[in-house]
C-alpha cells in the first residue's frame, strides 16, 4: 500500500503520526510505515537518522523519495551526499539535473580545494551557480568568480588583497606567510578595473 504525500486529512493524520513517532524515538515503527509506502514516515525517519549522525543510513532511507522527485528529499539526500563524501553520486545527480545536487557537489568541490573541477564545473552550469557562487565569501572562491568574469568579485577580491598587502607592509606575519606561499596572488589581475 503506497501512502504518497497529498493534500487530505488522512495525510495530514499519517504526517502527524510520523512527526510523533519520530519525536518519542519510534524509529522501528517509522522503519515499518516506510516499508509499507508511508512517505511521511520515511521522510521522518531519514531525518532521524541523520540527526543522530547515521548520514548513511539517512541517505538510504531517503533516496527512493528524491529518485520519485521529491524535492525536499533531493535537497537532503544532496546535503547528505556532500556531508559523508559521496561526491561520484553527487556528480551523477548532477549531470541528471538536480539542481540541489548541483549546489552541494560546489561546495565540496570548494570544501576539498578541487578548484580545477570546480572551475570546469561552474563553467558548464553558470547560469544555475551564478547563485551559489556569489555567495561564496572565501578567498579562492571569491577568485574563482572574479577570473570567471564576476564584476562584483573581482572588486571584493582587489579589495581583499590591497588589505592583505597593507597588513604584510605593515608586519602583519600571516599576510606575509599568504603572499610568500602564494606568489601569484601578489600580482593578482591588477589590470582590471576597480
Amino acid at each position: 500500500m503506497n501512502h504518497p504525500l497529498g493534500d487530505t486529512a488522512e495525510d495530514a493524520e499519517r504526517w502527524w503520526r510520523a512527526y510523533l513517532l519520530a519525536e518519542n524515538d519510534q524509529a522501528g515503527v517509522l522503519g515499518q510505515l516506510a516499508a509499507a509506502g508511508d512517505e511521511h514516515a520515511r521522510r521522518q525517519l531519514a531525518g532521524w537518522l541523520a540527526d543522530r549522525a547515521r548520514t548513511e543510513e539517512a541517505i538510504e532511507v531517503i533516496r527512493p523519495l528524491a529518485d520519485a522527485g521529491d524535492e525536499v528529499a533531493e535537497l537532503w539526500l544532496a546535503r547528505w551526499l556532500a556531508d559523508a563524501g559521496h561526491p561520484d553520486e553527487l556528480r551523477q545527480r548532477a549531470a541528471g539535473g538536480s539542481y540541489p545536487a548541483r549546489h552541494e557537489l560546489a561546495g565540496w568541490l570548494a570544501g576539498h580545494e578541487r578548484l580545477d573541477e570546480l572551475r570546469e564545473f561552474l563553467v558548464a552550469h553558470r547560469e544555475l551557480l551564478s547563485g551559489w557562487l556569489a555567495r561564496q565569501h572565501g578567498m579562492r572562491e571569491v577568485r574563482l568568480a572574479a577570473e570567471l568574469g564576476d564584476a562584483d568579485a573581482r572588486r571584493r577580491l582587489q579589495g581583499w588583497l590591497s588589505r592583505l598587502r597593507e597588513r604584510a607592509a605593515a608586519g602583519d606575519e600571516y599576510a606575509q606567510r599568504f603572499l610568500a606561499e602564494n606568489p601569484d596572488w601578489q600580482q593578482f589581475r591588477a589590470d582590471w578595473p576597480a
